[in-house]
Protein backbone atom coordinates (compact mmCIF):
# COMPACT_ATOMS: atom_id res chain seq x y z
CA UNK A 1 0.00 0.00 0.00
CA UNK A 2 1.18 3.64 -0.62
CA UNK A 3 3.15 4.44 2.41
CA UNK A 4 2.05 7.99 4.03
CA UNK A 5 5.66 9.89 3.04
CA UNK A 6 4.78 9.25 -0.55
CA UNK A 7 1.02 10.68 -0.45
CA UNK A 8 1.52 13.55 -3.06
CA UNK A 9 -0.15 16.90 -1.91
CA UNK A 10 -0.51 20.57 -3.60
CA UNK A 11 2.18 22.92 -2.33
CA UNK A 12 -0.17 25.17 -0.46
CA UNK A 13 2.72 27.04 1.01
CA UNK A 14 4.11 27.80 -2.40
CA UNK A 15 3.92 31.48 -3.49
CA UNK A 16 1.73 31.89 -7.10
CA UNK A 17 1.94 34.99 -8.90
CA UNK A 18 -1.72 36.79 -9.20
CA UNK A 19 -2.01 36.68 -12.96
CA UNK A 20 -5.46 38.09 -14.79
CA UNK A 21 -4.54 34.75 -17.06
CA UNK A 22 -2.04 32.00 -15.90
CA UNK A 23 -0.99 29.94 -19.23
CA UNK A 24 1.38 27.65 -17.09
CA UNK A 25 -0.98 24.74 -16.63
CA UNK A 26 -1.63 23.52 -20.08
CA UNK A 27 -4.98 24.74 -20.07
CA UNK A 28 -5.63 27.28 -22.75
CA UNK A 29 -7.46 30.36 -22.83
CA UNK A 30 -10.14 31.45 -25.63
CA UNK A 31 -11.89 34.99 -24.64
CA UNK A 32 -15.05 34.12 -26.80
CA UNK A 33 -15.31 30.26 -25.45
CA UNK A 34 -14.95 32.39 -21.78
CA UNK A 35 -17.34 35.02 -22.38
CA UNK A 36 -20.12 32.42 -23.58
CA UNK A 37 -19.43 30.73 -20.27
CA UNK A 38 -20.14 33.97 -18.22
CA UNK A 39 -23.15 34.49 -20.32
CA UNK A 40 -24.50 31.23 -19.57
CA UNK A 41 -23.94 31.54 -15.96
CA UNK A 42 -25.20 34.64 -15.41
CA UNK A 43 -28.72 33.82 -17.38
CA UNK A 44 -29.11 30.24 -14.93
CA UNK A 45 -31.28 30.40 -12.23
CA UNK A 46 -30.30 26.47 -11.45
CA UNK A 47 -26.25 26.59 -10.44
CA UNK A 48 -27.08 25.27 -6.89
CA UNK A 49 -28.85 22.36 -8.08
CA UNK A 50 -27.73 18.44 -8.42
CA UNK A 51 -25.89 18.02 -11.51
CA UNK A 52 -27.78 16.35 -14.44
CA UNK A 53 -25.04 14.36 -15.70
CA UNK A 54 -27.29 13.19 -18.60
CA UNK A 55 -27.30 15.97 -20.54
CA UNK A 56 -23.24 15.96 -20.51
CA UNK A 57 -23.80 11.75 -21.35
CA UNK A 58 -25.80 13.07 -24.43
CA UNK A 59 -23.32 16.17 -24.86
CA UNK A 60 -20.31 13.92 -25.41
CA UNK A 61 -21.84 11.15 -27.08
CA UNK A 62 -23.27 12.95 -30.09
CA UNK A 63 -20.42 15.24 -30.12
CA UNK A 64 -18.14 12.61 -30.39
CA UNK A 65 -20.36 10.45 -32.21
CA UNK A 66 -19.63 7.74 -29.12
CA UNK A 67 -22.28 5.14 -28.23
CA UNK A 68 -23.14 6.33 -24.53
CA UNK A 69 -22.77 2.97 -23.19
CA UNK A 70 -19.33 3.35 -24.13
CA UNK A 71 -18.98 5.96 -22.23
CA UNK A 72 -17.74 6.67 -18.43
CA UNK A 73 -17.88 10.65 -17.14
CA UNK A 74 -15.91 11.70 -14.26
CA UNK A 75 -14.51 14.47 -12.11
CA UNK A 76 -11.64 15.59 -14.57
CA UNK A 77 -9.42 12.81 -16.58
CA UNK A 78 -7.68 12.48 -13.66
CA UNK A 79 -10.66 10.66 -12.10
CA UNK A 80 -11.30 8.57 -14.74
CA UNK A 81 -7.38 7.41 -14.69
CA UNK A 82 -7.72 6.05 -11.12
CA UNK A 83 -10.83 4.44 -11.84
CA UNK A 84 -9.33 2.37 -15.13
CA UNK A 85 -6.39 1.33 -13.72
CA UNK A 86 -8.65 -0.04 -10.42
CA UNK A 87 -11.00 -1.93 -13.37
CA UNK A 88 -8.37 -3.37 -15.26
CA UNK A 89 -7.24 -6.38 -13.30
CA UNK A 90 -3.67 -6.73 -14.19
CA UNK A 91 -0.15 -7.72 -12.78
CA UNK A 92 1.85 -4.73 -14.30
CA UNK A 93 1.24 -1.89 -15.80
CA UNK A 94 3.89 -0.15 -18.05
CA UNK A 95 4.09 3.21 -18.40
CA UNK A 96 5.46 4.55 -21.23
CA UNK A 97 7.33 8.32 -20.49
CA UNK A 98 6.96 11.17 -20.40
CA UNK A 99 3.73 10.57 -18.93
CA UNK A 100 1.04 11.80 -16.42
CA UNK A 101 2.85 12.40 -13.34
CA UNK A 102 -0.28 10.91 -11.08
CA UNK A 103 -0.31 7.46 -12.52
CA UNK A 104 2.63 5.71 -10.57
CA UNK A 105 0.91 7.38 -7.94
CA UNK A 106 -2.56 5.08 -8.18
CA UNK A 107 -0.55 1.79 -9.19
CA UNK A 108 1.04 2.53 -5.75
CA UNK A 109 -2.08 3.08 -3.87
CA UNK A 110 -3.35 -0.63 -5.23
CA UNK A 111 0.08 -1.81 -4.91
CA UNK A 112 0.34 -2.62 -8.60
CA UNK A 113 3.28 -3.55 -10.03
CA UNK A 114 4.39 -0.25 -12.49
CA UNK A 115 7.66 -0.12 -14.31
CA UNK A 116 8.26 3.37 -16.42
CA UNK A 117 9.53 2.47 -20.50
CA UNK A 118 9.85 4.49 -23.50
CA UNK A 119 8.44 3.53 -26.60
CA UNK A 120 12.30 1.69 -28.00
CA UNK A 121 11.43 -0.77 -24.60
CA UNK A 122 8.43 -1.87 -25.77
CA UNK A 123 9.09 -4.36 -28.48
CA UNK A 124 11.57 -5.53 -25.84
CA UNK A 125 9.09 -6.73 -23.28
CA UNK A 126 8.19 -10.21 -22.86
CA UNK A 127 5.28 -11.08 -20.35
CA UNK A 128 3.00 -9.23 -21.87
CA UNK A 129 -0.21 -10.91 -21.32
CA UNK A 130 -1.45 -10.09 -18.44
CA UNK A 131 0.21 -6.95 -18.37
CA UNK A 132 -1.44 -3.59 -19.58
CA UNK A 133 0.37 -0.10 -21.05
CA UNK A 134 -0.50 3.46 -20.66
CA UNK A 135 0.22 6.34 -23.06
CA UNK A 136 -0.22 9.52 -23.35
CA UNK A 137 -0.15 10.64 -27.17
CA UNK A 138 0.13 13.35 -28.06
CA UNK A 139 2.12 14.30 -25.07
CA UNK A 140 1.42 16.64 -22.26
CA UNK A 141 5.26 16.86 -21.51
CA UNK A 142 7.74 17.53 -24.93
CA UNK A 143 4.71 17.88 -27.43
CA UNK A 144 5.27 14.88 -29.65
CA UNK A 145 2.95 12.72 -31.29
CA UNK A 146 3.29 9.04 -32.35
CA UNK A 147 1.29 6.48 -34.46
CA UNK A 148 0.91 3.94 -31.48
CA UNK A 149 -0.75 1.21 -33.06
CA UNK A 150 2.32 -0.86 -33.70
CA UNK A 151 2.94 -0.99 -30.27
CA UNK A 152 -0.55 -2.51 -28.98
CA UNK A 153 -0.66 -6.08 -29.94
CA UNK A 154 -0.62 -8.53 -26.65
CA UNK A 155 -0.92 -6.51 -24.15
CA UNK A 156 -4.33 -7.25 -22.16
CA UNK A 157 -4.92 -3.83 -21.59
CA UNK A 158 -3.92 -0.22 -23.83
CA UNK A 159 -4.99 2.54 -21.73
CA UNK A 160 -4.37 5.38 -24.26
CA UNK A 161 -4.33 9.33 -22.71
CA UNK A 162 -5.83 11.32 -25.66
CA UNK A 163 -6.85 14.24 -23.63
CA UNK A 164 -4.54 16.56 -26.38
CA UNK A 165 -5.84 14.83 -29.36
CA UNK A 166 -8.05 17.53 -30.16
CA UNK A 167 -5.38 19.62 -31.45
CA UNK A 168 -3.73 16.53 -33.63
CA UNK A 169 -5.91 13.97 -34.09
CA UNK A 170 -3.61 11.95 -37.22
CA UNK A 171 -3.34 9.06 -34.58
CA UNK A 172 -6.29 9.12 -32.69
CA UNK A 173 -7.92 5.81 -31.71
CA UNK A 174 -11.22 7.10 -30.31
CA UNK A 175 -13.41 5.84 -32.66
CA UNK A 176 -12.23 2.68 -32.57
CA UNK A 177 -14.38 0.90 -29.65
CA UNK A 178 -11.64 -2.25 -29.14
CA UNK A 179 -12.50 -5.28 -26.55
CA UNK A 180 -8.77 -3.95 -24.77
CA UNK A 181 -8.59 -0.57 -26.00
CA UNK A 182 -9.66 2.43 -23.58
CA UNK A 183 -9.23 6.05 -24.53
CA UNK A 184 -9.50 9.08 -21.65
CA UNK A 185 -9.97 12.46 -22.67
CA UNK A 186 -10.42 15.79 -20.68
CA UNK A 187 -12.54 19.18 -21.78
CA UNK A 188 -9.69 20.33 -19.86
CA UNK A 189 -7.56 20.15 -23.08
CA UNK A 190 -10.24 20.19 -25.75
CA UNK A 191 -11.99 23.54 -24.66
CA UNK A 192 -9.19 24.65 -21.97
CA UNK A 193 -12.01 24.20 -19.14
CA UNK A 194 -10.19 22.69 -16.32
CA UNK A 195 -12.73 24.29 -13.56
CA UNK A 196 -15.55 22.54 -14.93
CA UNK A 197 -13.94 19.05 -14.08
CA UNK A 198 -15.46 17.04 -16.92
CA UNK A 199 -13.31 14.18 -18.36
CA UNK A 200 -14.46 10.92 -20.30
CA UNK A 201 -13.08 7.78 -20.86
CA UNK A 202 -14.40 5.21 -24.05
CA UNK A 203 -13.81 1.76 -24.39
CA UNK A 204 -15.82 -1.78 -24.56
CA UNK A 205 -19.23 -2.09 -22.48
CA UNK A 206 -17.91 -5.12 -20.51
CA UNK A 207 -15.04 -2.44 -19.40
CA UNK A 208 -16.93 0.81 -19.07
CA UNK A 209 -19.40 -1.16 -16.91
CA UNK A 210 -16.20 -1.96 -14.57
CA UNK A 211 -15.21 1.91 -14.57
CA UNK A 212 -18.57 3.05 -13.63
CA UNK A 213 -18.84 0.49 -10.56
CA UNK A 214 -15.99 2.99 -8.82
CA UNK A 215 -17.62 6.01 -9.93
CA UNK A 216 -18.77 8.73 -6.88
CA UNK A 217 -22.64 9.24 -6.39
CA UNK A 218 -21.53 12.33 -8.42
CA UNK A 219 -19.49 12.65 -11.18
CA UNK A 220 -19.89 16.24 -12.03
CA UNK A 221 -21.15 19.44 -10.95
CA UNK A 222 -24.25 21.63 -11.91
CA UNK A 223 -22.26 24.21 -13.30
CA UNK A 224 -20.42 21.39 -15.93
CA UNK A 225 -23.80 20.19 -16.58
CA UNK A 226 -24.93 23.17 -17.64
CA UNK A 227 -22.30 24.97 -19.40
CA UNK A 228 -21.06 21.51 -21.01
CA UNK A 229 -24.03 21.04 -23.72
CA UNK A 230 -23.89 24.59 -24.83
CA UNK A 231 -20.39 24.96 -25.86
CA UNK A 232 -19.04 21.49 -26.28
CA UNK A 233 -19.75 22.01 -30.27
CA UNK A 234 -17.78 25.24 -30.23
CA UNK A 235 -14.56 22.75 -29.57
CA UNK A 236 -13.57 22.80 -33.45
CA UNK A 237 -13.57 26.83 -33.36
CA UNK A 238 -12.02 27.15 -30.36
CA UNK A 239 -8.70 24.62 -31.62
CA UNK A 240 -9.39 26.36 -35.00
CA UNK A 241 -8.15 29.78 -32.66
CA UNK A 242 -5.89 27.91 -30.81
CA UNK A 243 -3.94 26.72 -33.96
CA UNK A 244 -3.85 30.47 -35.17
CA UNK A 245 -2.46 31.56 -32.11
CA UNK A 246 0.56 28.42 -32.29
CA UNK A 247 1.10 29.22 -35.83
CA UNK A 248 2.16 32.51 -34.89
CA UNK A 249 4.23 31.89 -31.88
CA UNK A 250 6.23 29.16 -33.40
CA UNK A 251 6.85 31.71 -36.48
CA UNK A 252 7.88 34.47 -34.30
CA UNK A 253 10.18 32.55 -31.84
CA UNK A 254 12.35 29.79 -31.72
CA UNK A 255 10.38 26.96 -30.50
CA UNK A 256 10.44 22.83 -30.49
CA UNK A 257 7.11 21.99 -32.84
CA UNK A 258 4.48 20.79 -30.48
CA UNK A 259 1.17 18.93 -31.19
CA UNK A 260 -0.39 19.56 -28.66
CA UNK A 261 -2.01 22.30 -26.50
CA UNK A 262 1.07 24.68 -26.03
CA UNK A 263 3.93 25.76 -27.52
CA UNK A 264 7.91 24.97 -26.45
CA UNK A 265 9.82 28.38 -26.49
CA UNK A 266 13.69 28.07 -26.49
CA UNK A 267 13.81 31.32 -24.77
CA UNK A 268 11.48 33.62 -22.65
CA UNK A 269 9.48 36.02 -24.13
CA UNK A 270 7.40 38.85 -24.01
CA UNK A 271 4.50 36.14 -23.84
CA UNK A 272 6.06 34.23 -21.27
CA UNK A 273 6.53 37.10 -19.06
CA UNK A 274 2.58 38.46 -19.38
CA UNK A 275 1.58 34.71 -19.12
CA UNK A 276 3.90 32.98 -17.43
CA UNK A 277 5.06 29.72 -18.45
CA UNK A 278 6.46 26.54 -17.15
CA UNK A 279 10.33 25.11 -17.63
CA UNK A 280 10.02 21.69 -18.97
CA UNK A 281 13.01 19.93 -20.39
CA UNK A 282 15.17 23.19 -20.72
CA UNK A 283 11.67 24.28 -22.83
CA UNK A 284 9.55 27.34 -21.77
CA UNK A 285 5.84 25.76 -21.73
CA UNK A 286 3.32 27.96 -22.69
CA UNK A 287 -0.36 26.94 -23.15
CA UNK A 288 -2.24 29.14 -26.04
CA UNK A 289 -4.58 31.63 -26.14
CA UNK A 290 -6.06 33.42 -29.02
CA UNK A 291 -4.98 35.85 -30.75
CA UNK A 292 -6.79 38.96 -29.13
CA UNK A 293 -5.83 37.89 -26.00
CA UNK A 294 -2.13 37.44 -26.84
CA UNK A 295 -2.11 41.34 -28.39
CA UNK A 296 -4.24 42.64 -25.60
CA UNK A 297 -2.39 45.44 -23.90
Amino acid sequence: MLNNREIVRPEWKKIIQDQKIDLTKNVHHDKILNDKIKNIIQNSNFILNYANDSKIYQSISQYYKISVENISIGFGATDLIQRVINSIKIDKLYIVTPSFMMVDVYCKMIDLDYEFINFDQIDKIEQKNNSGIYIVNPSGVNGEAVDVRPYLKNFKWVVLDEVYSDFFDKFSLLGNISSNIIIIKSLSKSLGVAGLRVGFCCGSIDLINEVQKLRMSQVTTSLASLVVPEIINMTPDVISRMKVSKIFLENKFDCKKSYANYVLFKKKNIYTERFGAKNVDGYFRMALADMNTLNEK
